[in-house]
Order: structure tokens, then sequence, then C-alpha cells
């Protein structure tokens, strides 16, 4: 049987907070960068209270995105199949942060005991995605997911619902049609660097010693992002 790690979920609120001052504090920096036509902050402060033209305030917006993308995960005994919208900053042509919601469906094969195991998980994850060319990205996202398992034995007997959280690190590379400043799609291929047994991305198995293992499938996304101005 799949073993539930109960885990802790102080590292939630942390890296909240972290991406959500990133946030804040791009959004600032946006308010007198060149491309509002302020060269510093002394020259911002230093602008007469009026109502800004409407190009400037477009300009405000145009580094902020929303998106999302559907997720999928294979492996010779199980997969995963959700979907993870999300909202961005673009901090340059190369660099986008931002932050996601999971939700997940998973399911395992139990080949030791054959049973087999069925999970729903929510969680967040906060990204960073690096665009070193424009069709070429490479994302490192955190998960913690909240993870609610229930084992469906091979007579077709159904176990209580065990609850747990699950941290992931992924890692992924991708292809985009993205311009700065503006809507694109991306898919990408990726994988889970953490050896916690109940991630979503991770398959479970019994080595010959009837050891309970896992061991980390493709991630495939495809998705979009849409500028807000």
């Amino acid at each position: 049987m799949r073993h539930i790690n109960k885990g802790s979920f102080r590292q939630l609120p942390k890296f909240l907070l972290v991406i959500t001052l990133a946030l804040l504090v791009n959004s600032s920096f946006g308010q007198y960068q060149n491309d509002n036509r302020y060269g510093n902050q002394d020259e911002y402060d230093q602008q007469p209270d009026e109502p800004q033209p409407a190009a400037q305030k477009q300009a405000k917006f145009r580094h902020y995105f929303v998106g999302g993308n559907f997720i999928a995960s294979f492996g010779d005994g199980g997969g995963a199949f959700g979907i993870n919208p999300s909202i961005g900053y673009s901090l340059s042509p190369y660099v986008d942060v931002g932050l996601g919601i999971n939700a997940v469906y998973n399911y395992n094969k139990d080949y030791y005991n054959g049973g087999k195991w069925r999970t729903w998980n929510l969680g967040v994850a906060p990204f960073v995605r690096v665009y070193p060319i424009d069709f070429l990205f490479f994302e490192g996202s955190f998960e913690e997911n909240l993870v609610s398992s229930r084992y469906i034995s091979q007579e077709g007997e159904k176990s209580d619902r065990q609850n747990a959280s699950a941290p992931s690190l992924i890692g992924a590379i991708g292809y985009t049609n993205r311009i700065f400043g503006q809507s694109s799609f991306f898919f990408s291929v990726g994988m889970d660097f953490l050896n916690n047994k109940n991630s979503p991305y991770r398959e479970n198995y019994y080595d010959n010693a009837g050891t309970l293992r896992s061991r980390p499938t493709a991630i495939i996304r495809t998705g979009f992002n849409i500028n807000l101005w």
C-alpha cells in the first residue's frame, strides 16, 4: 500500500509571502521605469497630481498577465491530469515570475497488492520562467499540494481517505511564441526533483524486496498567457 507521510504546511505561507512581495515591489517599480516615461523615482515624485494619460495607465498593466495550462503526467503504473490557472508579472523581456493554483487528479496501480490509489491534489505553485532566446524557456516552480488519497483493494473495497501535504520541486524546459508585452502560448516538459511518495508527479512501486519506492514521471504542460492590457 502507498504510505501517506503527513507534511507540514508551514512552508506554504512563506512562499506565498515571498511571491506577493515580489509582485508588489515590481508593480511599484513599473510606475516610474522608462517605458512610463519616468527616468527614476525623483522624476516620478516631481510629477504634478493630475490624471495620467491613458498610455501611461496602459503601460502600468502591460507587464501583468493571467493564464493557465493543462497538466498531464504519465508513468508505467499511473499518471495525473489537472489544470493550473496562474497570474504573473514580466520583470524583463527575459524573466517572468508568478503564482499558480493546482487542481490535479492522480491515479496509481498497486502491482504488489493488486489494488489502486485514487488521489486529489490541490495546491499553490510560485514559479519563475527564464527566456534565454525568444522561443525557449526554462521554468522552476515549488508546489505545495494538499493530498487526499483513497485506496481501492483488488476486491473493490474502499479505504477511508488519508490526507497529507506533498511538496514538489519542478524543473522544466519549454517552447513558446512569446513576444514581450503580448499574449502567448507555451508547451513544456518537466519532472519533480523531490523524492516525495505523495507527489502527484511521481509513480510509486515496490522493489524486489517489497520496499515502497517512487520514481519521477514526465510532466507535460500546454497553456497560454494573456496580458492584462
